[in-house]
């Protein structure tokens, strides 16, 4: 199907696919090795069958980029080969990842502008003096916000 558009493709093989078990990403994709991996915690979720195609085009999508482009992310290649599976070029999920192995809480801080959620990591990493993270809109450093509550998003 895409060897058509992007001759560089025509005979690539089909990529590998591996389930893996933690983390809240629904798909991975690994270039070099030309396979990708999927989710299964999030896969066996009533919704996260119908979220499976989307995802397999997505991390394919990544896979024919990089062949074409060398483009490792979600630029113009990229968004290129989704529009030509016909898939939404969209780069995250909206499923529900309370209770899936390896994902951390997030916690709520606030800018000028508005709120951010950020990972347990980032959270500590703070806490302990050892970074500061700043607003990407409005430049000003987040600080951890409390009002209503412990600030902790699950």
């Amino acid at each position: 199907m895409l060897g058509s558009r992007w001759p560089a493709l025509e005979g690539d093989a089909v990529p590998a696919v591996r389930l893996y078990h933690r983390g809240s990403a629904l798909g991975r994709a690994w270039l070099r090795e030309h396979r990708i991996g999927l989710n299964a915690p999030l896969l066996r979720r009533a919704d996260g069958w119908q979220a499976a195609r989307e995802t397999v085009a997505h991390e394919v999508a990544h896979l024919a980029a990089w062949a074409v482009y060398r483009d490792r992310g979600h630029g113009a290649g990229w968004r290129q080969v989704m529009a030509a599976l016909g898939v939404p070029a969209t780069r995250t999920h909206s499923l529900d990842v309370s209770g899936i192995p390896g994902t951390q809480r997030r916690w709520r801080y606030r800018c000028a502008c508005s709120t951010h959620r950020i990972t347990t990591t980032r959270h500590n990493r703070i806490r302990q003096g050892r970074m500061r993270y700043h607003c990407r809109r409005c430049g000003e450093a987040l600080a951890r916000e409390l009002e209503g509550g412990p600030g902790v998003d699950t």
